[in-house]
């Protein structure tokens, strides 16, 4: 068994297109394309509906500031609270399934900061990125590629955006351009 060093660095990306069902808009019509927002220290990096960058960029500066997440527990305790005032203050349909344990937030996040990269799912599961991950369309694709080139060497960087690429490439809901945001993480 091969022990792999953690990485020095982290490094989120996206693609750029937004979809309504067969209605598609790229960056070339949108004036602010990008699915990663720059919150205090972090950068947050969102999957679901369009309107969600709007909501969590309000959120964020109306009551619910993002902490500076040191673990799963502190990100998992944040969406609690998000949860509620989505549901009370942007009148989140959570869309209730009886097949589902809990209510679903309807987004995807990765939150990347100085001490690493969390995903937080729709049912507010949180885990610490330990190597790539990939959510959205595209992501099929996005972890294969990330897959293939993690353990060749290559700055986190080009990881990343391999997989954007491979989602870009073979997703027929994804298109560049892509955006790239780098962190070092502290030792």
């Amino acid at each position: 068994m091969r022990r792999l060093r953690a990485p020095a660095e982290h490094c989120t990306a996206a693609e750029t297109l937004t979809t309504w069902g067969a209605r598609k808009r790229s960056a070339r019509y949108v004036g602010n394309p990008e699915k990663i927002i720059r919150v205090g220290n972090a950068y947050v990096g969102l999957v679901g509906w369009w309107v969600t960058q709007s909501v969590m960029k309000s959120a964020f500066g109306n009551g619910c500031p993002l902490p500076e997440v040191r673990d799963e527990l502190e990100l998992f305790e944040y969406s609690r609270a998000l949860h509620r005032k989505l549901k009370s203050e942007y009148y989140l349909n959570s869309l209730a399934d009886a097949e589902l344990p809990y209510e679903s937030s309807q987004m995807t996040a990765f939150v990347m900061n100085r001490y690493g990269l969390f995903s937080m799912d729709p049912l507010r599961g949180v885990d610490r990125c330990a190597r790539f991950a990939a959510a959205g369309s595209g992501a099929d694709f996005a972890l294969g590629a990330m897959y293939a080139a993690y353990d060749s060497g290559l700055p986190v960087e080009d990881v990343a955006r391999l997989g954007i690429e491979a989602g870009i490439e073979f997703d027929d809901a994804s298109l560049g351009p892509i955006t790239l945001k780098k962190m070092k993480l502290e030792a």
